[in-house]
């Protein structure tokens, strides 16, 4: 049996519809996971109050004049891993911030208006916050795919004939 947390199929099929169009009117979206539209609205409405997804408009960064795109591994004093995320997350700047094993401790990835305006918060902001021991930065030079359909990897692999 599946826990709470997790996804049922129909859940996942919501999800995969609504990643494709979040548009979408409840009566569409009953056809295609075959539920009437009151089981739709239900299924949504539940999904969206316990926070299993959001429906949010993503823009693109570069048309937002965000032209400098960057992943900053940092290295970081253990002991002060989780207040260091959480300062981390409250920057406006940083649109990930993760917890790492390997040779970061934790990496985020930031959207800046300019290399200027990374060069300034790499001094200005990363550089003051105690327990960073060092940090190594990855300016990003061309994005190849960019996608917000995380989960695709527990569906079956299609295979092309």
């Amino acid at each position: 049996m599946i826990s709470d947390h997790h996804f049922d199929e129909i859940e996942r099929h919501l999800l995969r519809e609504l990643q494709t169009d979040a548009r979408q009117s409840n009566v569409a979206l009953a056809k295609k996971v075959g539920l009437t539209e009151g089981a739709v609205r239900r299924r949504i409405d539940k999904l969206l109050k316990t926070g299993k997804f959001r429906v949010v408009a993503v823009g693109d960064p570069e048309l937002l004049g965000l032209q400098t795109h960057a992943v900053i591994g940092l290295k970081v004093e253990l002991t002060r891993i989780e207040q260091l995320s959480a300062e981390l997350a409250r920057m406006r700047e940083l649109s990930y911030v993760y917890e790492t094993t390997g040779q970061f401790d934790i990496i985020v990835v930031g959207f800046f208006a300019s290399n200027d305006r990374m060069r300034e918060f790499l001094t200005r902001k990363l550089a003051r916050l105690e327990g960073v021991i060092d940090s190594d930065t990855f300016l990003v030079m061309r994005t190849v795919k960019r996608s917000f359909r995380w989960g695709e990897g527990i569906d079956p692999i299609e295979l092309e004939p």
